[in-house]
């Protein structure tokens, strides 16, 4: 017996209004169809449900039985669909969260608290870490990157150019002057941000056309952003930084940029999530809110 779910779902409407007109104009369906949907179904039952006549229709007892336990199905499947959407419109669950350490500590906190209050049932795991982050393999939903992003398995929209700043203290362009050209950098004590020992280039617009790579030999060397910025604003040297990360201190002469005729952009700053047909609800009012809550950044 082969009895779909929507041909009872007619019958109870059917049922409910006590006529075939009735019950197509509260359908939008064409009375004939409906008739023939009726039909059908009590074929595949192999029980009459409805007596007709030329001026009325009426139900028989197995059709009143019917019409009741209809009912109470159709009901009972609403009531599913509608937790269902509650599920697909209220965010619930784990947000996993990873991004670079400089702009998660700049730019996360007054997002990640207005998302944590709007949206109590939902779990906030943030992870900030220099390394790329395979959300996939690692079952992260949410990346910030800085640079660019050509994954197929991801879709990102990008906040704004990653431009990148040469900075130095006031005290310290003072002591020992300021650079004109990247060239200059060479009798310049340096901050450099590296995991190893190896060599350093700073990339920079070259004086005709495209973009150049320096060599840089650092006097302070770290493998910590938050280090070398420390170090910066102490006087010890010359840093590069993302825009983001030194544009408050810039306009507070905390820090002073150099060389602005000749730095670059390095892409973009993204957010990422993994591609899905349906996207999860709970990583889609993230980004909503995280584009909102953005939109004013230095990179804007």
């Amino acid at each position: 017996m082969n009895i779909r779910l929507d041909d009872m779902r007619l019958f109870a409407a059917v049922a409910a209004a006590k006529s075939f007109t009735g019950a197509s104009h509260e359908l939008k369906m064409p009375k004939q169809t409906l008739s023939r949907r009726i039909g059908e179904l009590e074929e595949a039952l192999g029980v009459q449900l409805v007596l007709r006549t030329t001026r009325r229709m009426q139900l028989t007892p197995p059709g009143e039985r019917y019409a009741s336990k209809c009912a109470e199905l159709v009901r009972i499947a609403d009531a599913a669909n509608r937790a269902l959407g509650d599920e697909r419109e209220l965010p619930r669950g784990t947000l996993r969260i990873t991004a670079d350490p400089l702009l998660g500590e700049a730019f996360l906190p007054p997002v990640l608290h207005e998302f944590g209050t709007r949206w109590p049932d939902v779990r906030l795991e943030i992870l900030l870490t220099q390394r790329r982050v395979d959300l996939i393999e690692e079952g992260f939903d949410v990346a910030f990157r800085i640079g660019h992003v050509d994954d197929d398995s991801l879709k990102g929209r990008a906040l704004g150019p990653a431009r990148v700043r040469f900075c130095a203290s006031p005290a310290y362009l003072r002591r020992r002057g300021r650079p004109r050209t990247p060239a200059d950098l060479a009798d310049h004590d340096c901050i450099v941000v590296r995991a190893d020992l190896g060599a350093t280039s700073w990339p920079f617009r070259g004086e005709r056309s495209g973009a150049r790579a320096i060599t840089i030999e650092g006097r302070y060397r770290c493998n910590s952003h938050t280090l070398a910025y420390e170090a910066a604003l102490a006087g010890l040297g010359i840093g590069v930084f993302p825009d983001f990360a030194c544009a408050s201190d810039i306009r507070r002469r905390r820090l002073a940029p150099v060389l602005d005729d000749w730095r670059v952009d390095v892409g973009q700053v993204w957010l990422v999530h993994p591609a899905q047909r349906f996207a999860n609800v709970t990583v889609q009012r993230f980004v909503e809110l995280a584009t909102q809550q953005l939109a004013s950044a230095p990179w804007a």
